[in-house]
C-alpha cells in the first residue's frame, strides 16, 4: 500500500536526495550513523536499522545530514547491546510478545529465537535493568518490552521473598522498610 506523496515531500527528496525517511516500513537511506554513548564509545549502525529507535528516528528526521549522534543517558557497553539488536532486526519490529506471559522460558514467549537467545545471553540483572532503562531512554518499544518480559519471567511463580531477590537485593530492604509501618 503506498502513500500518495506530498509536494512538500517531493521538494525534501529533491532537496535532499539521499534522505528517504518514511518510517519503520518505507525507504531509509542506508547510510550508517554514529551513535555516542556518554561513555564516549562510537557505534556505527544503518540509517535503516536505527530506526526502530523513535529517538534516533526524530533526530535523523531533524538532521538527516546528521554523522554522529549522542546518546548521553546510555553507556557504551549497553549501547553495543542496542546496536546488535539494531542490526538483527534490520529495522523492522518484532513480533509482539503476548501477555500474559505464557512460560519462564523466553523461547517460549517470542515468536523470533533470537531475541530469546539475546535477551537470555544477559547474565547481570544490572546489565539487563540498564538495557531495560536504555530501551525505554532511545523509545525502543519492542526492547523495552522484551527486556520487561524477561524480567516478568523471572519472577513468573516465585515466591514473595524470591522476588525481592531477584529485583534487587537494595529493593529488599526498601520493602522491608515498609512492612513495618
Amino acid at each position: 500500500k503506498s502513500k500518495p506523496t506530498s509536494s512538500r515531500h517531493t521538494l525534501r527528496t529533491l532537496i535532499h536526495p539521499m534522505e528517504k525517511v518514511e518510517g519503520l516500513d518505507g525507504e531509509v537511506s542506508s547510510a550508517s550513523v554514529t551513535l555516542q554513548s556518554k561513555d564516549g564509545k562510537h557505534l556505527d549502525v544503518d540509517k535503516k536499522q536505527a530506526y526502530i529507535s523513535t529517538v534516533i528516528k526524530t533526530s535523523l528526521e531533524n538532521d538527516a545530514s546528521a554523522k554522529t549522534l549522542p546518546v548521553l543517558g546510555v553507556n557504551g557497553d549497553i549501547l553495543k547491546l542496542i546496536v546488535e539488536y539494531m542490526n538483527h532486526h534490520n529495522g523492522t519490529e518484532p513480533a509482539l510478545i503476548d501477555k500474559p506471559l505464557r512460560s519462564r522460558h523466553m523461547k517460549e514467549c517470542v515468536k523470533d529465537e533470537w531475541d530469546a537467545t539475546f535477551i537470555d545471553g544477559i547474565e547481570s540483572k544490572q546489565t539487563l535493568y540498564d538495557l531495560i532503562l536504555a530501551a525505554n531512554y532511545m523509545d525502543i518499544k519492542a526492547l523495552l518490552h522484551l527486556g520487561c518480559a524477561k524480567v516478568a519471567s523471572m519472577i513468573k511463580g516465585q515466591p514473595l521473598e524470591r522476588i525481592k531477590e531477584i529485583l534487587d537485593p537494595s529493593e529488599k530492604k526498601r520493602f522491608k522498610g515498609a512492612e513495618g509501618k
